[in-house]
């Protein structure tokens, strides 16, 4: 009898919780889906207005920022939803907004004493890249705030932070480009909607910011130790995963030209719809739920599989129709000049439908503190990526041929990182494996 009792109270707890992932997923979804039809409805505007040259130069500037948001915080933000009690991570959250001065500060300085636009083969933006740096630092505190309105479960918030960052760099742009502001104009207009999305995470959290602040020096020194492993190993792997993701945009920007990287913008801007909508919805909901759930000592197999489940089908049928559809709508929609980007959606399809299904599972190795096995699983995806680049270019690869490749050794590095995942899930001893306070 007790058995059976046992047995009907795991399954009603994983119902709520399948429940709850559907709805919290749902108020993230909506919420993605209002700011991406923002950024469907401006880009056949901006196309139009802005030269595929541009867009290649927006390209690289956007894959260096990336690149920096990684190490930008040390990290320290991804530790925010592991302690039991707010109070207690209060103090992550005021080192991870010092972190974001100190870091972005020090990449000011390098990308002022570093030829990287010559490197990059944009060296008419150089005189533009102290807007890089503004914008590392707006990212690096919309990305702590909104790690911790995760963790409050202020969906929307989350939501109404992303459509007022969307929103404000889309018509920032736009009014740009309408009074001829060329390339500058999608810089500036990129790092508006940064600060205004940040701007409402601070208003909105500004209490909790006072807070954080409040701690005093041996408390935080403290928590830097406790959580020491996030930027002396998840910053790595973190790096590696950014470098594998950007690497491609700078390879063509250098290997082929900057507008050959304007159509690949494009190609990934579209793609990064559905990706926001469900991949990016998904982690949110999961790295929150799968945290609560080891915990109080629960296993996350079954959730494990069923979000995998979930996902490979909702994005295999949104990427499919995608697919069909670019060719007969990217000439009308963007103008003749985007042809080629329709070709560069299809073959990049393969690769973002592995990365919407997989990535929300980084969650379990922040969550176990399994940082060495990310890391791992990252440097395999990064060394794929480089392999794919390094036979592009050895064997004289078109444009066409070089995506194909990075795109199917792309996908193949995520299903590695899904693997590593599932990894430390069998092996881990749930119950021991919970994160307590240091």
């Amino acid at each position: 009898m007790k058995h059976e009792r046992g047995g009907f109270m795991k399954k009603w707890l994983q119902t709520q919780i399948q429940n709850r992932f559907i709805k919290s997923l749902w108020v993230l979804i909506a919420g993605a889906a209002v700011s991406n039809i923002v950024v469907l409805i401006m880009t056949p505007i901006l196309t139009r207005i802005y030269k595929p040259e541009d867009f290649g130069v927006l390209s690289v500037f956007t894959a260096l920022l990336y690149l920096s948001m990684i190490i930008v915080s040390m990290r320290y933000e991804s530790a925010l939803m592991l302690p039991k009690e707010e109070k207690d991570a209060l103090p992550l959250l005021c080192i991870s907004l010092f972190s974001v001065f100190i870091v972005s500060t020090l990449v000011c300085l390098i990308l002022l004493l570093l030829p990287i636009a010559t490197w990059l083969n944009i060296e008419s933006a150089e005189p533009y890249f102290w807007i890089l740096a503004i914008s590392l630092l707006f990212v690096g505190i919309y990305q702590a705030l909104n790690i911790w309105a995760l963790r409050l479960e202020k969906y929307s918030e989350i939501s109404y932070a992303k459509l007022a960052m969307n929103g404000g760099q889309a018509s920032s742009q736009l009014g740009f480009g309408l009074i001829k502001f060329g390339v500058v104009g999608l810089l500036i207009g990129e790092v508006i909607g940064r600060v205004i999305g940040s701007i409402y995470y601070i208003w909105k959290f500004r209490k909790d910011i006072i807070h954080s602040f409040r701690n005093n020096p041996d408390t935080l020194w403290q928590v830097m130790k406790r959580y020491k492993n996030f930027p002396l190993i998840s910053s790595w792997s973190g790096l590696m995963y950014s470098l594998g993701t950007h690497l491609p945009t700078l390879f063509l920007a250098a290997y082929f030209d900057v507008v050959t990287a304007g159509y690949f913008f494009l190609a990934q801007k579209l793609l990064t719809v559905p990706e926001n909508l469900l991949g990016y919805s998904a982690s949110q909901v999961y790295f929150t739920q799968a945290a609560q759930i080891v915990r109080v000592g629960e296993s996350i197999n079954q959730y494990f599989w069923e979000t995998i489940r979930k996902l490979f089908i909702i994005s295999a049928v949104s990427l499919i129709i995608i697919d069909f559809a670019a060719p007969y709508l990217f000439e009308m929609i963007f103008g003749p000049n985007w042809i080629l980007s329709a070709t560069f959606v299809q073959i990049l399809s393969v690769m973002y439908l592995t990365k919407i299904v997989i990535a929300p599972l980084n969650g379990i190795f922040y969550i176990y503190e399994a940082l060495l096995f990310q890391m791992v699983g990252e440097c395999i995806r990064f060394g794929l990526i480089v392999l794919a680049i390094g036979i592009s270019y050895v064997y004289a690869f078109t444009d066409i041929e070089a995506l194909w490749c990075i795109s199917l050794l792309t996908a193949l590095g995520y299903i590695v990182c899904g693997v590593f995942a599932w990894i430390v899930i069998s092996k881990s001893r749930e119950p021991e494996m919970v994160l307590e306070n240091g």
